[in-house]
This record gives structure tokens, sequence and C-alpha cells, in this order.
């Protein structure tokens, strides 16, 4: 009896072992029945295949979101035309990180690059590979926000224009970049919601994009930016009377004394204000 207890007990254990047993590094995935099992973050099992030998030139994490929870690695080797963009897997301390992309720059040096969710995460890898693991850090912005209507009252089927204005009234430069989400039919850098008679109004376009190009913008102590948007693109204002608006402004906000464009956090610039329709 005490035999086939330890022989259960040895067949449920076999995955811990094994995971052990990999080293650090980066390795190809294996379809093989003979691989390595190990457990990839989100609870999946990976199959590891050959550990590959690369020459780390470069390693670069950026945090993906203001929470520090989730992380984009990206490693450079010398150029190396058989890697693609999912064949391999980052394991480290017992964790696999499979790879969500692939690059190459003049056929000089070839990039992997992995997700890494969660700080703890995050801090192995980084030791690992002996690199920096910066944070994004609220940068201390402070902005006045408006939309104001370029008419107290619009006709009735008259394209209803606003200025978005925001000036900075904090000592310290602020930069953010305007585009990025404008290869559209209409720009999704802007959210609107409507009310009209306490009750919402129907958002007749999408927040689908296909990008678009951006530029930065640098607002020095008492700068103002202003931009204009036609909101018919969001609403039809069939009835006439007053719509209660909110916008909202989406802004990438980086370094203005980097010239890496790495957002350091993100935000919305947002307001409300009204539109006014003229009855017929």
């Amino acid at each position: 009896m005490k035999k086939l207890l330890l022989m259960g007990v040895l067949c449920l254990s076999p995955f811990p072992a094994l995971a052990r047993q990999a080293e650090n590094g980066i390795y190809e995935s294996s379809q093989g029945t003979a691989a390595v099992f190990v457990r990839a973050q989100g609870g999946q099992e990976v199959r590891l295949g050959e550990r590959r030998n690369l020459k780390i030139l470069k390693t670069n994490i950026l945090s993906m979101n203001n929470e520090n929870a989730r992380f984009y690695l990206t490693v450079t080797v010398p150029y190396d035309p058989t890697i693609g963009p999912s064949e391999y897997i980052l394991l480290v301390d017992g964790t696999a990180y499979r790879q969500v992309g692939s690059g190459a720059s003049q056929k000089e040096t070839s990039s992997l690059s992995f997700e890494v969710t969660g700080d703890d995460n995050a801090k192995k890898v980084a030791k690992y590979l002996g690199t920096s693991l910066p944070y994004r850090r609220h940068p201390g912005h402070e902005l006045q926000v408006s939309f104001i209507p370029v008419k107290q009252v619009f006709e009735a089927g008259e394209e209803v224009i606003v200025t978005l204005r925001i000036t900075n009234v904090g000592t310290k430069a602020v930069a953010f970049m305007q585009g990025g989400r404008n290869r559209a039919a209409r720009d999704n850098q802007y959210i609107f919601s409507a009310r009209y008679g306490g009750k919402q109004v129907e958002d007749i376009g999408t927040s689908y994009h296909f990008g678009g190009i951006s530029v930065r913008r640098v607002l020095e102590p008492r700068e103002v930016f202003e931009d204009e948007v036609s909101l018919n693109k969001w609403f039809l204002f069939k009835e006439a009377g007053v719509y209660e608006i909110h916008g909202s402004y989406y802004l990438d906000l980086q370094d203005p004394a980097d010239a890496s464009w790495r957002t350091i956090w993100e935000d919305y610039a947002s307001a409300d204000f009204i539109v006014t329709i003229k009855g017929r």
C-alpha cells in the first residue's frame, strides 16, 4: 500500500521537477511529445524545444499601463532571417513567456518581443537579462480643459463644430501625441457622450481605427493647444434643444526632454459642455 501511494505522488508531480531542470533562456517552441512542459504566465502549459544560444545585444522593457501591471519586452540580437513572430519562448525562474512579435533592422539586427504580466514577473525577467525596469509615474501635469462650440446656437442640420482648448497651467512643460487614432471615419482620439432630455443620445459612429500619423505637441507653461472637431460624426442632433455633452481627448504623455517617444503616462483631457440646436 505504501508503494502504491508513493507511485501516485510521483505521477502527480513530474511538471515541477521538469520546470526546475530547465535553465533560464530563450527556447524554440516544440510540438514534440518528449519536450519539457513548463507553465506559461496565465496558467497554460507550453513545450520547450532546443535552447538557443542567442547573442543578446540589447534589451528594453516598457510598462504598458499606468498600473505597471503589463510590460513589453524587446530583445535585440544579431540579424537572423529564421526568426519568426511566434517561434520562441523566454523561460525565467520556471515561468515561460511566449513570443508575441519579431522584427529586423537593415539586415543588421533582429528582435524578439514578449509580453510580461505582473510586477514580480517583470522584476525577475529584468534581473535575469540585466536590464532596468522603468515604471510609469504620474508626471504631475496640470491642464485646464474646455470644449467650446464655435456658435452659441446651431441651425438644424448644420455641422456642429467645437474647439478643444488645453492650457498648461502648471510650471513644467507637457508633451503629448496628437494623432495615432485618426486613420478612420473620425478622429478617435476624441470620445464624446451626449444626453438630450435626460436620455443618452445614440453614437452613430465607431471607435474602430487603423492608427494614423501622429506628431508630438509640447506645451510650455501658459501655452495653449487648440483643435477643432465636428460632432456630427458622433451624433445626429435630430431634435431641437439643449444637448449636454461630455468630451474627452486621449493623452499619450511623454517626457518633453526625451526623444524616444516613450509613453510615461496615459490620461484624458475632459470637460462638460452644451450644444444648442435651433428649432426649424
